[in-house]
């Protein structure tokens, strides 16, 4: 989130959305994530971000890049296809009542919504690079903006909208069950809590460049990811607050989505291609 890719031979060329500064890796993933048995649900989703499960059982996927479109993968074959084309740096998804919401990170971004996956609509405009894409217990719509003086929005879903908080660079979104948002301000290095008031605290800072929020309920704990590479897949302990690593050594990680298993979904940018972390079981050889 917050860049765009150039694609030379052998190279990842990264370039900050709105800056010129460019830089260039050869890193390949090393990921390793101990007691996790890693596998690949689907490759070639170009510059793969948002993620979300479909009622209908599909996997969904945003390509983040000026032009790129959100996908449907099946998640047993891993084969994809095209749901909508052409939108300005597609980066988050939400699924309400299986209407698909995806953020647009542009400085004239947009949420737009897919009916049925097929008919599209502007839901909210004149917003300010917005990423973080989340359905609070309340049924309001959030939503951060990645910029300086960002802000986090909440909509109705007839559309009105509210303003939370203020954010630096807000990427990844995800409101907790309490009605907490949280909110990854990556140049900050940091996530924030925000209460329903519009109250904002340090939730866990010292991460580099913090991108993908997760709640996972299986293990009461919140999924970070940092958007580097290497990048690590960290975890936030929420009755200790005490910081662990999942995964290490994945290149430029984004969005996750947890199962009911405890099985990890994650979109892993710099290699195009979204993996599954399985939890081992006893005995069995990661």
């Amino acid at each position: 989130m917050g860049t765009f890719a150039l694609v030379l031979p052998g190279y990842v060329c990264l370039a900050l959305a709105g800056a010129f500064a460019f830089g260039c890796s050869d890193y390949q993933s090393q990921a390793d994530a101990p007691g996790y048995t890693i596998e690949v649900v689907a490759r070639g989703i170009r510059w793969v971000d948002g993620l979300a499960w479909h009622p209908n059982g599909a996997l969904l996927a945003t390509e983040e890049y000026r032009g790129g479109g959100l996908l449907k993968i099946d998640p047993v074959t891993g084969a994809s296809t095209y749901v909508v084309r052409d939108l300005a740096d597609p980066d988050n998804i939400a699924v309400i009542d299986g209407q698909v919401y995806v953020s647009e990170e542009d400085p004239r971004g947009r949420i737009v919504r897919i009916d049925g996956l097929e008919s599209l609509h502007v839901f909210a405009s004149g917003l300010d690079n917005p990423e973080g894409l989340d359905l609070g217990p309340d049924g309001r719509l959030y939503v951060a903006e990645h910029t300086a003086d960002g802000h986090v929005f909440s909509f109705s879903l007839e559309g009105a909208r509210k303003t939370l908080a203020r954010v630096t660079n807000g990427e990844g979104l995800r409101v907790l069950p309490d009605g907490t948002v949280l909110v990854a301000e990556t140049s900050e290095d940091r996530v924030v809590a925000i209460d329903p008031r519009g109250k904002s605290s340090v939730f866990v800072a010292g991460i580099t460049a913090p991108d993908g929020i997760a709640y996972d309920p299986v293990l009461a704990r919140v999924l970070v990811t940092e958007d580097a590479a290497p990048g690590r897949l960290l975890a936030v302990d929420l009755a200790t607050g005490e910081l662990s690593t999942v995964a290490t050594g994945l290149h430029a990680p984004q969005t996750m989505l947890v199962e009911s298993d405890g099985a990890i979904v994650l979109a892993e940018q710099g290699e195009d291609r979204v993996l599954r972390l399985r939890p081992s079981l006893a005995g069995e050889e990661p």
